[in-house]
């Protein structure tokens, strides 16, 4: 999907060629039976009114990203996400400058709110 998202709509060819560039050298057959899997799973949408077929991502990547944390956190933190964050601080997971921007994240959010 990462490559997929990378590249836009694009065919088997284009996404294995996307693959190849990242480091992973798979058989164009191979794409070929993921992204059947994909569009059968309405992950993909397919133009197959052209040949060769068009693939292209039925989400985009931030809402997919968002409900898999989502998931991960009620899963793995009980749906708490501050356990999350307090992990990964205390695990120093996280730059200075991450921190910085997470701070001024909960500051603008702060201010929303107020």
């Amino acid at each position: 999907m990462k490559a997929l998202w990378d590249v836009g709509p694009a065919s088997v060819a284009d996404v294995r060629a996307e693959l190849s560039r990242r480091g992973h050298d798979v058989a164009y057959t191979t794409v070929m039976t993921l992204l059947g899997r994909l569009a059968a799973k309405q992950a993909v949408q397919v133009d197959k009114s052209r040949e060769p077929f068009v693939y292209k991502p039925a989400h985009r990547r931030e809402s997919v990203l968002r409900d898999r944390l989502r998931e991960f956190v009620r899963d793995t933190f009980d749906g708490k996400a501050d356990s999350l964050v307090l992990r990964l601080v205390e695990d120093q997971s996280l730059s200075r400058a991450d921190l910085a921007k997470i701070e001024k994240m909960i500051a603008d959010a702060e201010k929303k709110k107020a």
